[in-house]
Order: structure tokens, then C-alpha cells, then sequence
């Protein structure tokens, strides 16, 4: 299962969940959060949750959701598979 159809389920069945999640600056860090909605603002790519342990809404990039109730989800980006990924057909 990937990362958004954990995503998905948590919005249609209203869960909270745990993440961990990376910041633009790289700063990793661990909350709970409830309430979430994907982002009207920024789009599908983002979700808008309460975060309980700041006691305020955020909005998060849910390719930066590192993991999900301790499931870690490995991802793949360009610069990572190198020039030998234009082989492959």
C-alpha cells in the first residue's frame, strides 16, 4: 500500500495517525495529528490536520511523510536512479 491510499483511508474513515515527517530545512520530527483533510489551498498533493501536541492546524506535503504510524514508505526520486534508468525501456 502506498503512502497516499494511507493517506486516503485516514481522511475517509477520520483517523488520527502518527507521522514522521521532513521539513523543507531537512529537520525530521514525529507528531500526532486528527481532523485531516486534504488542503483546499495547495491542493491533493497536501493534507490540513490539527497536530495535537502543538495544539494547532498545519498543513503538510505528503510526499515529506517519511512515515505513518511507524510504517516507513520508501520512495524513489529522479536524481536517485541515475543516468542508468534511460536504459531501461
Amino acid at each position: 500500500m502506498a503512502i497516499e491510499e494511507v493517506i486516503d483511508r485516514a481522511v475517509q474513515l477520520k483517523d488520527s495517525i502518527v507521522i514522521e515527517y521532513c521539513t523543507r530545512s531537512g529537520k525530521i520530527f514525529k507528531c500526532r495529528i486528527s481532523d485531516i483533510e486534504y488542503s483546499n489551498f495547495y491542493g491533493g498533493g497536501y493534507i490540513f490536520a490539527y497536530r495535537e501536541d502543538i495544539d494547532a492546524d498545519r498543513t503538510f506535503k505528503i510526499s515529506r511523510i517519511l512515515k505513518v504510524n511507524g510504517h516507513a514508505f520508501r520512495r524513489i526520486y529522479w536524481n536517485q536512479i541515475g543516468d542508468d534508468f534511460k536504459r531501461i525501456y
